[in-house]
């Protein structure tokens, strides 16, 4: 009987030893989602896009200020994540404006905040939850 044990205990442990570690479930199972923005939609938007997951949700709000568009940012990440723009133009990619949530994790990069999306520039916004996980960020407009 003892040797049975011993036997199944050396099994045991070589198979926990020869299998790869299991990914944490957060991140295998939390793709990035782009709904539509449904209620999170605001009057002045002529485009709006949202990335979730997990428990991250950020949305692009595109909306025309002088004749031209201007792109910004609001989202929820939790306490201690991150909002942040993105501007690419020619080949180039910029990060702007990354802002750290507190109290309730909701943070909004205003239309103080907006980055000129004109004629050969694209922007996206993008947030994470605290620690730089669970990343997600809009399509490119």
């Amino acid at each position: 009987m003892g040797n049975m044990i011993r036997n199944l205990a050396v099994a045991v442990l070589a198979a926990s030893v020869a299998l790869p570690a299991a990914a944490s479930a957060s991140a295998t199972t939390d793709a990035v989602r782009r709904p539509l923005c449904g209620e999170f939609r605001l009057s002045g938007d002529h485009v709006c896009l949202m990335a979730v997951r997990g428990q991250v949700r950020v949305n692009l709000h595109v909306q025309k200020q002088h004749g031209h568009d201007a792109a910004f940012a609001a989202g929820y990440m939790g306490t201690g994540g991150h909002l942040w723009l993105e501007r690419r133009h020619g080949g180039r990619t910029q990060t702007l404006g990354r802002k750290t949530a507190r109290g309730d994790g909701m943070v909004s990069m205003g239309q103080d905040s907006a980055v000129y999306d004109g004629l050969g520039y694209k922007a996206r916004a993008c947030a994470d939850a605290k620690g730089g996980r669970l990343r997600a960020c809009t399509s490119w407009h």
